[in-house]
């Protein structure tokens, strides 16, 4: 299992047909208030490279009591109401238990 946590979660939100840019920007946001959630120890977006209206979301948490804090913080219950009007469908999320995680930095130039 990850030192670092243990639960994750990989999820795929599908956005209305051009709304991707704007869901990326309101998440960017919303990472922007993850210092409020210690507990919250990864949290990346992407954007599907073979569907323009694709997600993926893969977020981990050091324990449950983490995840349960992350559902009930406010900027959480925030971008739920801000995305509703934005994702064509519940995003599909897959819990999973992280085992290895490895972040090499960047080479300075």
């Amino acid at each position: 299992m990850s030192e670092t946590a243990q639960f994750g979660a990989l999820l795929q939100m599908t956005t209305l047909p051009g709304h991707r840019e704007e869901v990326l920007r309101v998440l960017g946001n919303y990472a922007n208030t993850l210092d409020g959630e210690p507990g919250t120890t990864l949290f990346t977006t992407a954007a599907d490279p073979n569907d323009e209206d694709v997600i993926w979301l893969w977020e981990e948490f050091a324990d449950g009591a983490a995840v349960q804090a992350h559902f009930r913080h406010d900027f959480f219950q925030a971008l739920q109401l801000e995305l509703a009007d934005l994702l064509a469908e519940p995003a599909l999320v897959r819990p999973l238990a992280p085992y290895a995680r490895r972040v090499n930095p960047v080479p300075a130039e």
